[in-house]
């Protein structure tokens, strides 16, 4: 980080932490080059050297989606598929290509990052400073990898929020016009950019020298360029009944939801875990130092000048950290009261983090500029970069941590019962050993994202031997799509939880395709099928559905007339994931003959 990132070249502090001289302008941009180009083919080595994870059910879903292209789809609009259909039409129908679109995107989303920074404080230290943060992140790690709505849309948040900064800062009229492309785009990966013009009139309305853009056609102009986007959206839900905005509504608490105090606690746990404990308090701190100031110098905690960082007309970062704070706190309030009603995905946050991790790295480098301003924060600095590089490998190869909790599971766990016995601090010590092996869920938290070739070789045999013109029906539409992206052949799969008369799941892009109905009408009447779900037992709409639903013969005992006899039972067949020792996840499944086909519930019962 820049000790002298933000401070006037004419009178840097007297004593910073690290002088870092080396470090001009030239050396930052070729050092940015090298960092973006590791990351980039770093991940691409990862994907095709036995890449440990297979795709993720959105993942999946959306490469379904790219299979059939349309003006938009249920739950979100239509780019993710356009951009996954053109990098599987050069490159194929696999794992990587799927992925490459968001090795690009995670690269050019760290570039517009060092750009804004470099736009905002004018120095090239910080901004590459704020880049090396970002590769400690679990979150943005994982972003610039899997490939769902999130890569292009958090792009699009960047770029449109780097626009807007030439706009206020420079006085330039023509990223206008290019805010409401980028934001109508962005609406087209997921509907949420929309929210972007909040902060961005916010931001605006606080900025005294800004507020003439307020009385000017020019933001209306990128918000109605941006209005045009959602022809296409909007079509697509006149046909389909406005499904999307019911799904909206729905997933948001807007209409159904009710507060839950746990929702609001796991969403707390969650961010700090996926931002990691250090990064999430320097952004804190860095939103409290902007609050704090009150324009001009102004002091540190500790009675340090803060450093002045003039913009081009010399005035001070008192405007650039507001305009940071504003798009990072208004964001994240978004997400903060939804949580108060509904289940907040961990990833629905991202996009206030651009902003705030920028305002973090600023943060850091007025702790740079002397020792005693350093001191409270040094120990953090270096936990978090050491959190990072823990972490990361972890993150992309948890399999490292197998043998450890094997070894534990082997000489740890047996020590629970004999001193637990023995009283004293042993019995203390063993309130905390698991009374039960560990298996690798509770470890490895990528456990969903591997199996699927291994159980799809399996899948793949027993569809052939059930008979020809057998289907493969799932419980959900992730699994379904998962499994068709690794079957023999790719072919249409079928998700058959919206039809579920005792808790049923909700509707998805299978309930609008004509050709996955599921119906007493569906040609699939009177074939066989492998039903993949998460039962041990047939359950009532699985036996409705077929003439007759095999798994392994069991048995178990019941009451009859006051005597217990033995009754045969099926129970589902398994493909069982095991890695070293450790049972990661378990595939269940059935056969299924003759197909009759399944009713819906009342529309009331189902959920969008």
């Amino acid at each position: 980080m820049d000790a002298v990132a933000s401070s006037n070249p004419q009178s840097p502090p007297a004593n910073p932490v690290w002088r870092l001289r080396w470090l001009t302008p030239a050396v930052c941009r070729v050092l940015l080059l090298l960092l973006l180009a590791f990351g980039f083919f770093g991940h691409l080595h990862y994907l095709h050297n036995d890449c440990p994870i297979d795709l993720a059910g959105d993942e999946a879903q959306y490469w379904e989606w790219s299979r059939n292209l349309d003006l938009s789809y249920y739950s979100k609009g239509p780019l993710v598929a356009y951009i996954i259909a053109g990098s599987t039409a050069i490159f194929g129908d696999n794992m990587p290509a799927v992925r490459y679109p968001a090795l690009v995107l995670g690269a050019m989303t760290s570039l517009v990052t060092y750009l804004l920074t470099r736009k905002l404080f004018r120095s090239d230290k910080l901004a590459l400073g704020v880049v090396a943060l970002y590769h400690f992140v679990p979150l943005f790690v994982a972003g610039s990898m899997l490939m769902t709505i999130d890569p292009p849309f958090y792009f699009c948040w960047a770029l449109a929020t780097y626009l807007l900064a030439i706009a206020m800062f420079d006085g330039k009229r023509w990223p206008w016009p290019v805010i409401g492309i980028v934001a109508g785009i962005g609406f087209l990966a997921k509907y949420a950019m929309f929210l972007w013009f909040i902060p961005m009139l916010l931001a605006l309305a606080v900025d005294a020298p800004s507020r003439r853009w307020l009385r000017s056609r020019w933001p209306w102009v990128a918000v109605g360029i941006a209005c045009l986007f959602t022809t296409q959206v909007i079509v697509w839900n006149t046909r389909h009944d406005w499904v999307s905005f019911q799904h909206v509504t729905t997933q948001t608490g807007a209409t159904g939801g009710k507060f839950s105090f746990g929702n609001v606690l796991e969403f707390v746990g969650g961010q700090i875990g996926i931002l990691g404990p250090g990064i999430a308090l320097f952004m804190l701190a860095g939103v409290l130092h902007t609050v704090r100031r009150k324009g001009g110098q102004g002091t540190t905690g500790s009675g340090v000048p803060q450093p002045m960082a003039p913009d081009h007309v010399g005035v001070p970062v008192t405007r650039q950290l507001r305009f940071l704070a504003v798009f990072g706190v208004t964001f994240l309030a978004f997400t903060f009261f939804t949580a108060l009603r509904a289940k907040v995905q961990m990833n629905w946050p991202a996009p206030a983090y651009f902003t705030l991790m920028i305002l973090a790295g600023y943060f850091l480098s007025t702790r740079l500029v002397s020792l005693a301003a350093w001191r409270g924060w040094r120990a953090w600095f270096w936990f978090t970069i050491i959190f990072g590089l823990i972490v990361l490998p972890v993150s992309h190869h948890a399999e490292l941590l197998y043998p450890s909790i094997r070894w534990a599971n082997q000489n740890i766990i047996p020590l629970k019962e004999p001193w637990t016995q023995q009283g004293g601090w042993r019995a203390m010590v063993a309130k905390a050993i698991p009374g039960e092996p560990v298996d690798a869920q509770r470890v490895d938290f990528t456990y969903k994202l591997k199996g699927w070739k291994e159980a799809c070789q399996t899948l793949s045999k027993e569809l052939k031997d059930i008979g020809p013109g057998s289907f493969m029906l799932c419980h959900d539409y992730q699994q379904a799509a998962a499994v068709a992206f690794y079957l023999d052949g790719q072919p249409p799969t079928y998700a058959a939880s919206s039809y579920y008369h005792e808790d049923p799941g909700r509707m998805t892009q299978y309930d609008v395709w004509p050709d996955r109905n599921l119906g007493p009408d569906s040609p699939l009447v009177g074939k066989n099928a492998i039903f993949l779900g998460r039962h041990e037992m047939p359950f009532p709409d699985l036996l409705n559905a077929f003439e007759r639903v095999e798994g392994v013969t069991s048995t178990r005992m019941k009451q009859v007339d006051g005597k217990w006899i033995e009754i045969p039972i099926q129970r589902a067949l398994k493909v069982e994931i095991v890695t070293d020792g450790l049972d990661v996840r378990s595939f269940r499944y059935f056969k299924c003959y003759g197909f009759k086909g399944m009713t819906r519930p009342a529309p009331e019962k189902v959920s969008h």
